[in-house]
């Protein structure tokens, strides 16, 4: 089989809601193996706040403090330019509460990472979202046929969780959480991952995920790092790769895709190759401090060498260079 050009593509947040997602997960270890670990992540939606203007992104998000949640700047850098709406769907149940916060210019809700560049892939793909939790307005809803919501009043969903112990449990997890540590990478060698990693996606509320069965390398010069693309897709840009072991390591942030010839098409098609994801490195931390204020000073930092990665003595050259040289422009 012959190869053709090599390409990237960003995790789009524009994705119509009926489109399909993928995942990944570990296999064997003790946390983060089933979709009931995830309480902390999430699905959302982005609505612009233009008047006339329908687009709608989706993409998920990580909670690491009472009103802070992370994702990928990618998905905020456009839609939320001149603000935006952001609507946080809290459960997977047949009814659900649309947690909302509105992002402006003046009053920002939205902080992306300042070496966040759309035209670099992945490097600096991070975002925050100041979404308390404990004062963000609800909206509640059922969940309809074809994705359709249905709004109910406080009342009737009040009704429900009264005698839904699962919802009501669900619920209960989200008022009080559980924050997991953050993976603090340092940018002084390449590195090669000890245990299994684990991503949920979140569709239309409903979590899945699956073994990943391949090495993940970090990589100092690119400053993320990749694994083989085993099922991740377009919709779960900024998920969060959880460790094995409870840790958060890093956030959704692209595909690299390659271009190959079909002998049984005849024809040349696009292949996912690795799945390549954004990791909190001493930049990300700067960052965090910057922006959160006294809420930084609360979260766990774990350094991620020596105990969870391991110096890797592989030659990245070529990934370096077939990265880099199939680099997005500016748009």
């Amino acid at each position: 089989m012959r190869i053709g050009f090599f390409l990237f593509l960003f995790l789009c947040f524009t994705l119509p809601l009926q489109a399909q997602v993928g995942v990944i997960s570990v296999s064997d270890e003790n946390k983060h193996a089933v979709k009931e670990d995830f309480t902390h992540t999430f699905e959302y939606f982005v609505l612009p706040v233009q008047k006339g203007n329908t687009e709608v992104g989706k993409c998920q998000a990580t909670r690491i403090g009472r009103r802070w949640f992370v994702t990928a700047a990618h998905c905020l850098a456009d839609v939320c330019d001149k603000g935006c709406r952001i609507q946080l769907d809290l459960l997977e149940q047949p009814v659900s509460a649309l947690a909302e916060v509105t992002h402006t210019p003046e009053h920002p809700a939205v902080f992306l990472h300042p070496d966040f560049n759309k035209g670099v892939f992945v490097k600096g793909d991070m975002a925050l979202i100041r979404l308390d939790l404990d004062k963000a307005p609800l909206t509640y809803y059922k969940r309809g046929k074809k994705y359709k919501r249905i709004l109910i009043t406080q009342k009737e969903a009040e009704q429900f969780f009264a005698k839904t112990p699962a919802a009501r449990s669900a619920l209960y997890k989200i008022k009080s959480p559980v924050f997991p540590p953050l993976m603090v990478f340092d940018n002084k060698a390449n590195y090669l991952f000890k245990g299994k990693i684990s991503v949920i996606s979140i569709f239309d509320g409903v979590r899945l995920i699956k073994p990943d069965p391949y090495p993940v390398h970090y990589v100092k010069k690119l400053e993320y790092a990749y694994t083989n693309n085993f099922g991740v897709r377009k919709g779960m840009s900024g998920s969060g790769v959880m460790s094995n072991t409870g840790e958060f390591i890093g956030i959704i942030s692209g595909i690299f895709q390659r271009s190959a010839l079909s002998e049984e098409k005849a024809k040349y098609e696009l292949k996912n190759e690795w799945f390549m994801f954004f990791v909190f490195n001493n930049s990300a931390v700067e960052f965090m401090k910057d922006v959160m204020g006294s809420d930084f000073y609360k979260l766990e930092l774990k350094e991620a060498y020596p105990v969870y990665v391991k110096k890797s003595r592989r030659n990245y050259t070529q990934i370096i260079n077939r990265v880099l040289n199939t680099q997005q422009k500016p748009a």
